[in-house]
């Protein structure tokens, strides 16, 4: 049977940030389907945390009826991470620039403590926005694809941030996509993390290559298929 893809954008997206890359799947013969994260809202008091985040991706998991490739981008790596470790259908994860934190840390105490000078608080406290998007997210995306990208950001609501990660798994192969020309997650983190993972792949992009270099991506994605389809069947 051959698996489906799942991804789980990062921080202040929305589904629509997968669509070039989820085309570029389609033509390619794979099924996939995109989350949305409730942490990510455009009211800051509706934004919710990384437990919501966790359940609606365990649950679109669940959906697929056989093996699931799940691919995540920058924040979506931990709740991504979090419903790996709780589902027999996760035959591989994919990290695109995603963050592969340790069970038990939380965005907050990774980034120590703080956000990045740049970023800003909505007026009621209860989320946050980068405030420098076109450089820091979308570097190197094309300058309308980013327009509208900036204009579709949503609020990030702060537990997503302050909740810890409540679980890893031991069992599921990673792939990391490196960014190794990313302004907003070191590509010598990103380094660590893929020394770590069953395989890794180096993409010359900023923080967002599902945008920048959507049809290697898709290779990626596509090589991961035929991998968790060969071990599932």
């Amino acid at each position: 049977m051959n698996a489906g893809v799942v991804l789980a954008h990062g921080a202040m997206h929305t589904p629509w940030i997968f669509d070039p890359l989820r085309d570029r799947l389609s033509a390619r013969g794979i099924a996939s389907q995109a989350v949305q994260l409730p942490s990510s809202n455009p009211d800051s008091a509706a934004a919710q945390g990384l437990t919501e985040d966790v359940e609606v991706v365990r649950a679109a998991v669940a959906a697929v009826d056989g093996p699931v490739v799940l691919a995540a981008h920058s924040y979506g790596g931990v709740p991504a991470t979090w419903a790996a470790a709780e589902s027999d259908q996760v035959a591989e994860l994919v990290h695109i620039a995603a963050f592969a934190l340790e069970a038990g840390t939380s965005m907050m105490e990774w980034m120590g403590g703080g956000f990045p000078p740049t970023w800003i608080r909505s007026p009621d406290g209860l989320a946050v926005k980068a405030g420098d998007a076109e450089k820091s997210v979308f570097s190197g995306v094309d300058p309308a694809l980013t327009a509208e990208a900036v204009e579709r950001l949503n609020w990030q609501g702060m537990r997503a941030f302050t909740e810890k990660l409540g679980a890893a798994p031991t069992e599921v192969p990673l792939t990391y996509v490196v960014a190794t020309e990313d302004p907003a997650l070191p590509p010598a983190v990103q380094e660590q993390w893929a020394a770590r993972a069953a395989h890794s792949v180096r993409v010359p992009s900023g923080h967002s290559p599902h945008l920048s270099h959507a049809d290697d991506i898709a290779d990626v994605l596509a090589e991961a298929v035929t991998r968790a389809s060969s071990t599932r069947s």
